[in-house]
């Protein structure tokens, strides 16, 4: 049982659908297939694999930037772009 109405009791730990690209990252087609987790060597998650290119790549979310959280970008000390 929940303890909120409405809610499973063991909610799932992974998303159940995985984000879907709609073309490969490397030669931008779009014949894309879905790949199980475990089918290529170090792919611990599904992937995709471009049926063009022939590579295998996923698609994962990292984070939202929180650019208040970051130290600002050094700038080239010597350089004059005037």
């Amino acid at each position: 049982m929940s303890g909120v109405a409405g809610e499973p009791a063991n909610p799932p730990t992974e998303p159940a659908q995985r984000a879907v690209p709609y073309h490969c990252p490397f030669c931008a087609e779009e014949d894309l297939r879905p790949v199980e987790a475990g089918a290529v060597a170090g792919l611990a998650r599904g992937g995709w694999h471009c049926r063009s290119c022939l590579r295998v790549f996923s698609v994962a979310f990292h984070g939202i930037h929180d650019p208040s959280t970051f130290a600002a970008v050094p700038s080239i000390s010597g350089s004059d772009h005037s």
